[in-house]
């Protein structure tokens, strides 16, 4: 068969090949002469010849062109950063490149023709089976994110990009898919992730620093002032102490002078009244009947009224420290403490303490006195225990009872009578140096326990 010679007067190629084929006329010279006609087929003959094999040369370069570059291509797919795949309907796998066989950790012949879903994890191949099948019924490709199953036994995180296609000539449907790694982008969103919570955190870290620096610097100021205020406090208390104490001094002297005049004057006064009462009632000067039980019965209210001043005048002058010393003084007020409640009253004391300063006899006197008034009117015991003991250089005085308790603070004390006395007996003992405290026990009543120091008031 003839090939179709291409008459184009201005083919590159037929000038070519003229050019060529004139080159090699002038150079040998025609050993006969044809006619016209077959001069002309001759011609056209051997031009055709010269451009078939040009042509033939130009093929030869473009395979090698296309040779070269369908092995780049081939490079350019085995080593593409992602895995290349196709699959059938079936989702059977009938090519892939190197990366995607890396990916999965298999050698690539024996990767084709396996089920592309079971070299994913077991949690997402039927997720992957809806999505490739709707693939398939669609033109557009689609994108969803599973995870890839290794060879290993690990996994890893991957996007899957799928596209329907069919060969030319071919109406069988096939599908490329592109596999992708986010293995690191997704480590990479995780710490992105986590740097936003830390940002986040250290944020609110920052904003409670400062806040915390601001109510600290306000808490310093409300220190300041609270210090300010305790000390303000503490000179007030010394000078509350400081007037108490002359208070006390004041009363004391008071009490004495009170006593002394009670005991000269009203005293004289009712033994001069007793004599004359005595001596009417000697002469019996009235005739009247009841005359004398009158002026017995009268003898015998005006001696007990001698006796109740004695009693007020000796708590208010201390005649008994004056007259008896301490320890005699104690026992009295025991004494009366039983004549007059009926409680049962306990001393225990040692002699030296007749040889203390009189200010500290004094104390221990009206701390006892107090606390026994206390119990008499408050406690409701059956008895009290007074107990005195020198231990190495203070004196303690202890006063307990098996009455009713009451609660005491050491330092706060609430406002009555009993609270009166209470202070009144801190103050006395703090004027000589020492402390008092109040120990309340439900189950066995009150004790108050005085400690004073024997150097500051030898």
């Amino acid at each position: 068969m003839k090939p179709k010679v291409k008459k184009t007067a201005d083919s590159k190629l037929r000038r070519a090949a003229e050019t060529q084929l004139a080159k090699t006329k002038s150079r040998a010279k025609p050993s006969i002469t044809a006619e016209d006609h077959t001069h002309r087929i001759l011609h056209e003959l051997q031009v055709h010849q010269i451009e078939l094999e040009m042509q033939n040369e130009e093929l030869y370069r473009s395979r090698e062109t296309i040779e070269h570059l369908l092995s780049k291509y081939s490079d350019l797919y085995d080593f593409a950063p992602v895995g290349y795949l196709s699959i059938d309907e079936t989702c059977t796998i009938t090519n892939l490149n190197l990366t995607a066989a890396s990916l999965i950790g298999e050698d690539r012949v024996k990767l084709i023709d396996h089920n592309l879903p079971r070299f994913f994890t077991p949690d997402c191949r039927s997720q992957l089976l809806e999505f490739l099948k709707n693939v398939f019924c669609q033109s557009e490709g689609h994108a969803i994110q599973a995870k890839l199953l290794r060879s290993s036994g690990d996994g890893c995180d991957v996007n899957v990009y799928a596209k329907p296609d069919t060969f030319e000539g071919n109406a069988k449907k096939i599908c490329q898919i592109i596999v992708a790694d986010i293995t690191e982008l997704k480590s990479a969103q995780a710490s992105q992730k986590q740097l936003e919570i830390a940002t986040a955190t250290n944020e609110a870290l920052q904003a409670e620093i400062h806040e915390r620096k601001t109510l600290e610097k306000e808490l310093r100021k409300g220190e300041l002032h609270l210090v300010q205020l305790l000390n303000e406090s503490q000179e007030m208390r010394s000078q509350l102490q400081r007037i108490s104490h002359k208070m006390l001094s004041t009363q004391q002297e008071e009490r004495k002078q009170l006593g002394k005049e009670m005991h000269y004057l009203i005293h004289k006064a009712l033994a001069s009244l007793n004599q004359t009462l005595s001596h009417l009632q000697k002469k019996k000067i009235l005739n009247t009947p009841n005359l004398p039980a009158t002026l017995s019965d009268t003898r015998k209210s005006l001696e007990q009224s001698i006796q109740i001043i004695q009693q007020i005048a000796s708590k208010l002058q201390l005649s008994e420290l004056d007259d008896l010393k301490l320890i005699p003084a104690l026992r009295t007020l025991i004494k009366l403490l039983a004549e007059q409640t009926g409680i049962q009253a306990h001393l225990s004391v040692y002699a030296e303490i007749e040889n203390l300063h009189k200010s500290c006899r004094t104390t221990i006197f009206r701390v006892t006195q107090e606390a026994l008034d206390n119990v008499a009117r408050h406690a409701q015991a059956s008895k009290v225990d007074v107990e005195i003991s020198q231990q190495a250089n203070r004196l303690s005085l202890k006063i307990s009872d098996d009455g009713k308790s009451f609660e005491a603070l050491n330092h706060t004390l609430a406002s009555g009578d009993e609270s009166l006395g209470l202070l009144a007996m801190r103050d006395q003992v703090e004027l000589v140096g020492g402390q008092l405290k109040i120990l309340p026990n439900p189950a066995k009543g009150t004790t108050i326990l005085a400690h004073i120091p024997l150097n500051k008031t030898a």
